[in-house]
């Protein structure tokens, strides 16, 4: 029983039993039929207005030909600033870009260790920002990330958006 039940399920026979008759019939070979070509189906291509999509990767070589095509360079920018290996900021260099439009963000968090200097540069910073009629926001509790908007640059305090231009430049 258990060498049928072998055979039915095509496994190999037990080494300790007689192999069974092994009946050669011949049977017709078939010749596998030619595999069904189905073409791909050809579709329209939509293309989207660049206004429709929603992402856009600003860096590829598309973006910045179009870009400067449409819009030319721009006037202002976001700059990120740390202190050097002195732990000192150039200040005279902030404020000229400030008074350019510019929106800088002092980072203070390499001098975590050093409250004093930190306190000394945020200081500094508040000055020449108070100096060109400027606000200046922390945007941590630890007051160790600086926001400083340029001129004619706008913060909504309320809704925490920033952009947009001001009326007055």
């Amino acid at each position: 029983m258990r060498r049928r039940l072998y055979d039915l399920f095509g496994l190999p026979q037990l080494p300790d039993s007689e192999p069974a008759e092994v009946v050669d019939e011949a049977l017709p070979v078939e010749e596998p039929p030619d595999p069904i070509h189905i073409p791909k189906p050809v579709r329209k291509v939509e293309r989207k207005p660049v206004k429709d999509l929603r992402f856009h990767d600003l860096g590829s070589k598309r973006w910045i030909e179009w870009a400067s095509a449409h819009q030319g360079l721009p006037r202002r920018g976001l700059r990120y600033i740390r202190p050097d290996d002195m732990h000192r900021l150039p200040l005279d260099a902030i404020s000229t870009r400030l008074h350019q439009g510019d929106v800088c963000l002092v980072d203070l968090s390499s001098l975590a260790h050093m409250d004093s200097q930190r306190s000394a540069l945020s200081r500094q910073v508040q000055d020449m920002a108070n100096y060109g009629g400027l606000p200046v926001f922390a945007l941590d509790d630890s007051n160790r990330l600086l926001l400083i908007p340029g001129r004619g640059s706008r913060i909504d305090t309320e809704t925490h958006e920033l952009g947009g231009n001001s009326i007055i430049d």
